[in-house]
């Protein structure tokens, strides 16, 4: 009976112990909370904008805004004509200067701050020189065509598109770009005119006027060229200050008797050539003997 009670008893001690090792501590009950989500308004870290205002063909205001001040400056430019994009090989030896306006006014006189040299195969040409500025300053643009750039374009209306970066004086890594884009109008390219006939039996004289139009080289040599086998043959090499030359039936082959057009070819000095238009003469030559008239 003893034996019985006490085996009761340490059974009911273990059940009360395991009872009191379940309840919960102060920690456990923590992991028993509910969540809840709160909204919390969008953090705003601050930012600064590049300003482009009252742009022209040739100029626009540049400047910063923001939450706090920055300086600013261009960094590189694209030139395109007719909406397709030029490399540097086809503005090869032009130049994109940047000034700044003096009371609103772009000057030539004033000094170049930025310039851009187009070279290679690249389309995008980085602006370099100068320092960055601060403020609302107004920027003109200029480009300078070099002579290849005269003969290819000549005539042709080109956009540049500048990118300008800002930084913020605060913060470098806060920063911004915008694009300003300009045009210009390139001059009519170099020409010659059509050679104008004159008759005076047995030959014709030629005469043609050369529009240099701004390059920096002019003409070395003249060459007065014929049609000739589906091609050209020069038939009088003159130096570059005539203007006009006689053309006698001896310029042409010994049995001939037709129309022939002819063509004055401007040579400058560095081989590059530019074409007149051609005229119509008629040729005709029996050995010795012949004539020239204008058709």
């Amino acid at each position: 009976m003893t034996t019985r009670l006490t085996a009761c008893l340490l059974a009911l001690a273990v059940v009360l112990g395991g009872v009191l090792l379940l309840r919960p501590s102060e920690s456990t009950l923590a992991a028993w909370s509910d969540e809840a989500t709160v909204a919390v308004p969008q953090l705003r870290t601050g930012g600064v904008r590049v300003d482009v205002a009252g742009a022209t063909a040739a100029s626009a205001t540049l400047g910063m805004s923001g939450d706090t001040s920055g300086t600013w400056r261009p960094g590189a430019v694209t030139v395109t004509s007719a909406g397709r994009v030029l490399t540097g090989a086809e503005l090869s030896g032009s130049r994109v200067d940047y000034r700044l306006a003096r009371n609103g006014v772009c000057a030539a006189t004033e000094p170049v701050l930025y310039s851009a040299t187009p070279s290679g195969t690249a389309s995008s040409f980085a602006v370099t020189g100068g320092e960055r500025l601060s403020g609302a300053r107004t920027l003109c643009l200029t480009f300078v065509p070099s002579d290849h750039v005269r003969l290819q374009l000549g005539g042709r209306s080109l956009s540049f598109a500048t990118t300008v970066g800002g930084v913020a004086t605060a913060s470098s890594t806060w920063t911004a770009t915008n694009t300003w884009t300009a045009t210009q109008q390139l001059p009519a390219a170099p020409s010659v005119t059509a050679p104008q006939c004159s008759s005076s039996w047995p030959r014709v004289t030629l005469r043609w006027e050369w529009d240099r139009a701004g390059m920096a080289q002019d003409v070395a040599r003249w060459s007065v060229q014929a049609e000739a086998d589906g091609g050209w043959r020069e038939i009088n090499s003159l130096n570059p200050s005539q203007r006009s030359t006689g053309v006698s039936s001896r310029d042409f082959p010994p049995f001939q008797f037709e129309n022939t057009q002819v063509r004055v070819v401007a040579v400058l000095a560095d081989g590059t050539t530019v074409t007149s238009a051609t005229t119509t003469v008629r040729v005709e030559r029996l050995v010795v003997l012949g004539a020239v008239y204008c058709a």
